[in-house]
């Protein structure tokens, strides 16, 4: 957490500076009145809630018990290009640190995984039992929006976000269960009690993600806003080659919280 707040530091001094110089600017030509002319900038908090998912139960996973989003907060600075001065129509871009993360509790029959053995050594085979996954990532994101102002108290805004892995934590562990090594019927390797087989999926993370993101905002007055938007992965979280977990899965996140512009 310490790094995300290292990053979001480095942000937020960054683009201040980019703020003022801009402010200050005095040069009038055409180029550079298009970025002083009917532009706003907004300092966003959001939480959110979601979390790395399937699109669809996978049969593997019987039944999930339990689910924590864990508190995933973030930190945005974007600008508003409007393109006449009725301010109707605009682009927005900026950047957003982020966080990603979830926790979960499933039971699973003939779940394909992989955990970790003594000595570096790894076995791969079909579990059925209890899994538990502990999800924890940092994202700095870039979106894309096209912005429009549909009354005097709504803005709504889509478009796409891109963004880059700065911190990755995706682990977990096994227990409860039989893990058979290789197929359905390979050699039983039972987990009970306090036994478990941990794994560690984190450096095969897709450190580019990319999706939709769609929402509105609520002017509460010249300054404050409410907002809330949805963020779609259109990529999945881990790398093409991982086959540790069989089933595809994307980012799904819902977000909530205000903004100040200036």
């Amino acid at each position: 957490m310490n790094t995300l707040y290292r990053y979001i530091s480095a942000i937020i001094l960054t683009l201040g500076f980019s703020i003022t110089t801009i402010a200050q600017e005095k040069d009038s030509t055409g180029f550079k009145a298009f970025f002083k002319e009917n532009l706003e900038y907004q300092l966003r908090g959001q939480f959110s809630i979601g979390g790395s998912t399937p699109l669809g139960m996978p049969a593997q996973i019987r039944e999930i018990n339990s689910y924590n989003p864990t508190l995933q907060l973030g930190l945005e600075l974007n600008v508003t290009k409007w393109f006449t001065d009725e301010h109707k129509w605009g682009v927005r871009t900026g950047l957003r640190m982020e966080g990603r993360g979830m926790k979960t509790d499933a039971r699973v029959k003939n779940y394909y995984t992989q955990i970790d053995g003594g000595e570096g050594k790894q076995t791969k085979g079909y579990f059925t039992g209890n899994v538990k996954t502990t999800m924890k990532n940092s994202y700095i994101t870039f979106p894309v929006l096209m912005t429009y102002n549909a009354s005097k108290n709504w803005n709504a805004y889509g478009g796409l976000y891109f963004s880059g892995l700065i911190d990755k934590d995706f682990t977990g562990y096994v227990y409860d269960g039989v893990l058979r090594e290789d197929s359905p019927i390979g050699t039983p390797v039972e987990f009970e009690g306090d036994a478990k087989g941990d794994y560690d999926f984190s450096d095969e993370l897709n450190r580019f993600q990319y999706g939709i993101q769609l929402g509105g905002e609520y002017k509460l007055n010249t300054h404050f806003r409410l907002f809330a938007d949805l963020n779609w992965g259109l990529n999945q979280v881990f790398k093409k080659d991982f086959d540790a977990i069989t089933f595809k899965m994307y980012n799904i996140y819902a977000n909530i919280g205000f903004g100040y512009t200036f």
